[in-house]
């Protein structure tokens, strides 16, 4: 490696001109440095030299390294996001010998965005690789085109989880109809984290999916009526509640789970026509299912009140929050909020960045984004749109190397300012607490 080149000083200084001559240099262990380096930096002028280094050479089977090259090339144009290297995105994640050139180009296909991609992705989702279909389901999800929809509810069968689960995301964002039968038979599926999606997906489509929700309550399989249960509590619709007053109503299911889950999924309505079955039900024979009546009933006839909002503000930044939170003492400078929802903590902090003016949302986001990847979790949804006067770019992310736990990192760019609240905490709480975190994300105002 010429010692001369400094490519980390070269990407200090953003020095594109410097990092597209060394993405050339006869040492390929340099190449691949800077390709790395431009990713991070995600200047369109490396735009063309990064397309050059993408493209597959026979004679690159001989020296790996060549492989990371690309692999860092296709990640870079997804994240500079330029059209023109779709064509090119689209030959490496079909030729490319290398797997992790392929996911790499696919998942760029998607931060990209464009339709034009849709019908190679779709022809991803064939690839021997789990990881390429994987990221495939995921960019089809992204781009919307309902054309996909047919092929992603066949990729709910694929062999894999991964793809099975990015499959009923995808679906779930493009709320086709279509998908509706196949949603249903994966609410059994064998991996607990596909499932969770399927019934989310469910859930989107709202009350075209009812129907056939109530439709599934009459099925042999214990397990796809409890889970037909439970998403008709989250639609609520009228329909919903009538189903699901007929499944507490004895002969109707003898399951206890199914009624169990009946019985909550009313509690969560909450309409005060479920009283008198719920109150039946609280004589029920199985435990699960009295206990899961008392709740309900519980939750029904809560008064209902106003929930006093509270604000913080250090002159600086203010944000409201419920009273559902609770300020937290720290020994380091961050702020600390946590909220209790479904028996789980969600913990938010609050970070402050200064001297930052140089430095987008959107990029501090692609900073994160790796922090995500070093940490065993995988980005599921972003955004980015602007209020007050601030860039504002949300990501939501999930992991589950331990405990399935759920992260949403919503970051604040303002003048030479940026903060970023980060919320932590268990899926189903995440759920029932996306209105007070939806609060605080609308009201975070920075002053200046």
């Amino acid at each position: 490696m010429d010692s001369k080149v400094n490519i980390e000083y070269l990407e200090e200084e953003k020095d594109v001109e410097g990092l597209v001559k060394a993405l050339k240099d006869p040492d390929y262990i340099l190449r691949k440095e800077a390709a790395r380096a431009l990713k991070r930096v995600g200047d369109e002028r490396a735009v063309l030299p990064l397309i050059e280094s993408l493209r597959y050479k026979t004679w690159h089977s001989d020296y790996v390294v060549l492989s990371a090259v690309r692999e860092n090339s296709a990640e870079a144009l997804g994240k500079i996001g330029d059209p023109q290297a779709i064509p090119f995105l689209i030959e490496s994640m079909e030729r490319d010998p290398d797997d992790e050139v392929r996911l790499k180009a696919a998942w760029a296909l998607g931060e990209i965005g464009d339709p034009s991609a849709v019908d190679a992705l779709i022809s991803a989702l064939e690839d021997n690789n789990w990881s390429v279909r994987r990221n495939a389901a995921n960019s089809l999800g992204i781009i919307g085109d309902k054309k996909a929809a047919p092929y992603l509810i066949k990729a709910l069968e694929d062999n894999d989880w991964h793809v099975r689960k990015y499959a009923a995301v995808a679906l779930g964002k493009m709320q086709d109809e279509r998908a509706i039968p196949v949603l249903l038979e994966t609410l059994d599926d064998e991996d607990a984290d596909v499932r969770w999606k399927a019934m989310l997906a469910l859930g989107k489509l709202g009350n075209s999916a009812v129907p056939a929700l109530i439709k599934a309550l009459q099925s042999k399989n214990w397990r796809m009526r409890a889970k037909a249960a439970e998403v008709l509590g989250k639609i609520g619709s009228e329909d919903a509640l009538f189903a699901l007053i007929e499944v507490l109503s004895k002969p109707s299911d003898c399951n206890r789970h199914v009624r169990g889950k009946a019985a909550e999924a009313l509690g969560r309505i909450g309409d005060v026509r479920g009283l008198e079955v719920l109150r039946n039900a609280q004589r029920d024979e199985y435990k699960y299912v009295r206990d899961q009546a008392d709740i309900a009933i519980q939750k029904i006839l809560k008064p209902k009140k106003e929930v006093k909002i509270l604000n913080y503000d250090n002159g600086e930044v203010s944000l409201d929050y419920s009273e559902n939170w609770e300020m937290v003492s720290t020994s380091d400078a961050k702020k600390v909020l946590r909220g209790l929802y479904a028996n789980n903590s969600i913990s938010l902090s609050l970070n402050r960045n200064t001297d930052v003016e140089e430095i987008s949302s959107q990029e501090f986001a692609e900073m994160l984004k790796d922090v995500f990847r070093m940490q065993g979790s995988e980005v599921i949804d972003e955004r980015s749109f602007e209020n007050y006067g601030m860039e504002i770019y949300e990501i939501y992310g999930e992991n589950h190397e331990v405990t399935p736990t759920s992260i949403l990192i919503v970051s604040f760019k303002k003048d030479n300012l940026l903060y970023y609240l980060w919320f932590v905490g268990d899926p189903v709480a995440f759920e029932e607490a996306n209105e007070d975190i939806q609060l605080m994300v609308d009201s975070f105002y920075i002053y200046g």
